[in-house]
């Protein structure tokens, strides 16, 4: 009886306190009044420059345009190993990571990723377009062909997208502070990988 008398007076209890922090007066200070964000301003453009007059009436379509002999589809072939020359037995000397184009929508570099072993300590070259071919077999084979050898290609300068565009797009500023300062660090190193000690 006394066990059961307990349970029910802490239970009151507890029911108790939990009303009373419901219902007790909590007053909380004024906050400060928000501070207004000032208004960014946004321009529009086209993302591929004008179009030529004689192809705006294609280009302003919504939907499906007709294939045209030599148009690409680039998703096609990022990511394609790149090859020293069209013969059967060519070596890879890197992969097709990236394109850059320019304002007007032309193919201004390739970007091809070089060295390494299945992505790791692989560094990025940049090389003129006319560099990059597109080997045809009789069979219907396609593949990539580079006008450069693999030591050219590693022997070349790291392409760091990272501090040459941000999201994407060119930034000159950021390109002119790389080059007054070739030593600054892009971006910060990633952090070392941590190792599970238990067994």
């Amino acid at each position: 009886m006394l066990k059961a008398t307990l349970l029910a007076t802490s239970c009151a209890l507890f029911i108790g306190s939990a009303a009373y922090a419901q219902t007790s007066d909590t007053t909380t200070a004024p906050s400060a009044p928000m501070e207004q964000q000032p208004q960014t301003s946004v321009k529009t453009e086209n993302m591929f420059g004008s179009q030529s007059s004689d192809t705006a009436t294609e280009t302003n379509k919504i939907g499906f345009l007709e294939a045209k002999p030599g148009q690409l589809l680039v998703s096609s072939f990022i990511g394609q190993s790149v090859y020293e020359s069209d013969a059967n037995d060519a070596k890879s000397v890197g992969k097709l990571n990236d394109l850059i184009t320019s304002p007007d929508g032309q193919i201004d570099a390739a970007v091809i990723g070089v060295g390494g072993f299945l992505g790791v300590g692989e560094k990025d070259v940049a090389v003129s377009p006319d560099q990059l071919q597109l080997a045809m077999r009789s069979d219907g084979k396609k593949w990539l062909v580079i006008k450069a050898t693999k030591d050219e290609l590693s022997a070349a300068p790291s392409f760091d997208r990272s501090s040459l565009f941000s999201e994407g797009v060119a930034d000159p500023a950021a390109a002119a502070a790389k080059e007054a300062n070739p030593e600054m660090p892009a971006s910060t190193p990633p952090a070392a990988p941590q190792t599970n000690t238990t067994p």
